[in-house]
Protein backbone atom coordinates (compact mmCIF):
# COMPACT_ATOMS: atom_id res chain seq x y z
CA UNK A 1 0.00 0.00 0.00
CA UNK A 2 2.90 2.68 0.62
CA UNK A 3 4.63 1.54 -2.55
CA UNK A 4 1.23 2.71 -4.22
CA UNK A 5 0.80 5.74 -2.63
CA UNK A 6 4.53 6.96 -3.24
CA UNK A 7 3.97 5.66 -7.03
CA UNK A 8 0.73 7.94 -7.31
CA UNK A 9 2.48 11.02 -5.44
CA UNK A 10 5.58 10.66 -7.55
CA UNK A 11 4.14 10.16 -11.31
CA UNK A 12 1.68 12.97 -10.51
CA UNK A 13 4.04 15.41 -9.11
CA UNK A 14 6.64 14.45 -12.10
CA UNK A 15 4.26 14.76 -14.44
CA UNK A 16 1.49 18.26 -13.64
CA UNK A 17 1.55 21.15 -15.42
CA UNK A 18 0.62 24.67 -14.20
CA UNK A 19 -0.89 27.13 -16.43
CA UNK A 20 -0.74 30.92 -14.65
CA UNK A 21 -3.59 33.01 -15.66
CA UNK A 22 -3.60 36.81 -16.77
CA UNK A 23 -6.05 39.24 -17.41
CA UNK A 24 -5.44 41.91 -19.94
CA UNK A 25 -8.35 44.29 -18.64
CA UNK A 26 -9.22 47.95 -18.69
CA UNK A 27 -10.08 48.14 -15.26
CA UNK A 28 -10.20 46.28 -11.97
CA UNK A 29 -9.68 46.68 -8.00
CA UNK A 30 -8.77 44.79 -5.27
CA UNK A 31 -10.02 45.07 -1.45
CA UNK A 32 -9.23 43.23 1.51
CA UNK A 33 -9.82 43.60 5.44
CA UNK A 34 -8.41 41.25 8.21
CA UNK A 35 -10.50 38.25 6.82
CA UNK A 36 -11.51 38.64 3.18
CA UNK A 37 -9.62 39.60 -0.41
CA UNK A 38 -11.57 40.06 -3.25
CA UNK A 39 -10.19 40.74 -6.63
CA UNK A 40 -11.97 41.81 -9.71
CA UNK A 41 -11.33 43.04 -13.61
CA UNK A 42 -13.19 43.73 -17.09
CA UNK A 43 -11.59 42.21 -19.45
CA UNK A 44 -10.26 38.93 -21.81
CA UNK A 45 -8.09 36.09 -19.89
CA UNK A 46 -4.70 35.01 -21.51
CA UNK A 47 -2.66 32.46 -20.71
CA UNK A 48 0.52 31.58 -22.11
CA UNK A 49 0.90 29.20 -25.17
CA UNK A 50 0.72 25.51 -23.77
CA UNK A 51 2.47 22.26 -25.96
CA UNK A 52 2.88 19.20 -24.27
CA UNK A 53 5.25 16.58 -26.67
CA UNK A 54 5.57 18.79 -29.88
CA UNK A 55 1.54 19.45 -30.09
CA UNK A 56 0.17 22.77 -29.19
CA UNK A 57 -2.68 22.35 -26.84
CA UNK A 58 -3.53 26.01 -26.29
CA UNK A 59 -3.21 29.27 -28.43
CA UNK A 60 -2.94 31.76 -24.93
CA UNK A 61 -6.32 32.72 -25.29
CA UNK A 62 -9.62 31.32 -23.15
CA UNK A 63 -13.21 32.78 -23.21
CA UNK A 64 -14.84 33.87 -19.98
CA UNK A 65 -18.09 32.81 -20.77
CA UNK A 66 -19.90 29.56 -22.30
CA UNK A 67 -22.62 30.90 -24.20
CA UNK A 68 -25.33 28.58 -25.18
CA UNK A 69 -28.87 28.73 -26.99
CA UNK A 70 -31.77 29.20 -24.89
CA UNK A 71 -33.70 27.63 -27.77
CA UNK A 72 -33.52 25.97 -30.98
CA UNK A 73 -35.59 27.47 -33.73
CA UNK A 74 -36.29 24.72 -36.49
CA UNK A 75 -35.10 25.52 -39.71
CA UNK A 76 -37.47 24.09 -42.04
CA UNK A 77 -40.28 26.57 -40.47
CA UNK A 78 -37.65 29.14 -40.29
CA UNK A 79 -36.83 28.82 -44.14
CA UNK A 80 -40.96 29.17 -44.97
CA UNK A 81 -41.84 32.01 -43.01
CA UNK A 82 -41.85 35.53 -43.93
CA UNK A 83 -42.40 38.69 -41.70
CA UNK A 84 -42.42 41.38 -43.69
CA UNK A 85 -41.75 44.26 -44.49
CA UNK A 86 -38.59 45.00 -42.02
CA UNK A 87 -38.26 47.85 -41.47
CA UNK A 88 -41.73 49.11 -41.46
CA UNK A 89 -43.65 52.32 -40.89
CA UNK A 90 -47.48 51.57 -40.56
CA UNK A 91 -48.23 47.65 -41.26
CA UNK A 92 -46.61 44.07 -40.65
CA UNK A 93 -47.29 41.23 -43.09
CA UNK A 94 -46.61 37.39 -42.31
CA UNK A 95 -46.80 34.60 -45.35
CA UNK A 96 -45.97 31.25 -45.50
CA UNK A 97 -47.03 28.58 -48.58
CA UNK A 98 -48.90 26.07 -46.61
CA UNK A 99 -50.20 28.06 -43.67
CA UNK A 100 -53.07 30.66 -43.60
CA UNK A 101 -53.65 31.39 -39.85
CA UNK A 102 -50.62 32.20 -37.30
CA UNK A 103 -49.94 33.24 -33.18
CA UNK A 104 -47.85 36.44 -33.18
CA UNK A 105 -46.53 38.27 -30.19
CA UNK A 106 -44.77 41.28 -30.02
CA UNK A 107 -42.15 42.25 -27.25
CA UNK A 108 -40.30 45.02 -26.68
CA UNK A 109 -36.60 44.98 -26.11
CA UNK A 110 -37.60 45.47 -22.20
CA UNK A 111 -39.11 42.46 -22.35
CA UNK A 112 -42.64 44.29 -22.31
CA UNK A 113 -45.15 42.42 -24.08
CA UNK A 114 -47.39 44.87 -26.31
CA UNK A 115 -49.63 42.31 -28.70
CA UNK A 116 -50.14 39.02 -28.41
CA UNK A 117 -53.47 37.21 -31.12
CA UNK A 118 -53.33 35.71 -34.46
CA UNK A 119 -53.47 37.11 -37.80
CA UNK A 120 -54.10 35.30 -40.90
CA UNK A 121 -51.90 35.02 -44.05
CA UNK A 122 -51.45 38.14 -45.78
CA UNK A 123 -53.51 40.10 -43.03
CA UNK A 124 -51.91 43.73 -42.39
CA UNK A 125 -50.98 43.89 -38.38
CA UNK A 126 -51.08 47.91 -37.68
CA UNK A 127 -48.03 48.68 -35.97
CA UNK A 128 -48.23 52.11 -36.48
CA UNK A 129 -48.95 53.36 -32.76
CA UNK A 130 -45.32 51.95 -31.78
CA UNK A 131 -42.87 53.74 -31.05
CA UNK A 132 -39.77 54.01 -33.34
CA UNK A 133 -37.06 50.84 -32.41
CA UNK A 134 -36.52 47.29 -32.45
CA UNK A 135 -39.10 44.71 -31.56
CA UNK A 136 -39.01 41.01 -31.32
CA UNK A 137 -41.90 39.18 -33.37
CA UNK A 138 -42.36 35.57 -32.15
CA UNK A 139 -44.59 33.84 -34.92
CA UNK A 140 -46.16 30.49 -33.90
CA UNK A 141 -47.19 27.84 -35.94
CA UNK A 142 -50.71 26.88 -34.33
CA UNK A 143 -50.38 23.49 -35.86
CA UNK A 144 -47.79 22.13 -34.45
CA UNK A 145 -47.03 24.78 -31.63
CA UNK A 146 -43.42 25.61 -33.09
CA UNK A 147 -42.42 28.85 -32.62
CA UNK A 148 -39.47 31.46 -34.24
CA UNK A 149 -38.66 35.06 -32.88
CA UNK A 150 -38.02 37.64 -36.18
CA UNK A 151 -36.05 41.18 -34.87
CA UNK A 152 -38.19 43.92 -36.79
CA UNK A 153 -37.46 47.75 -36.74
CA UNK A 154 -39.68 50.19 -36.59
CA UNK A 155 -39.54 53.53 -38.50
Amino acid sequence: MKKLTLFLLVTTTCFSQTVSKQVIGTAGKTQSNSNLKISWTTGEPVVGLMTAGGNQLGNGYYPAMDIQALSIDDATLNVEIKVYPNPTSQSLYVSHPDMSSFGITIVDLNGKQLYSGTINKEEPLDVSKYTQGMYMVTIENTTTNKKNTYKIIKK
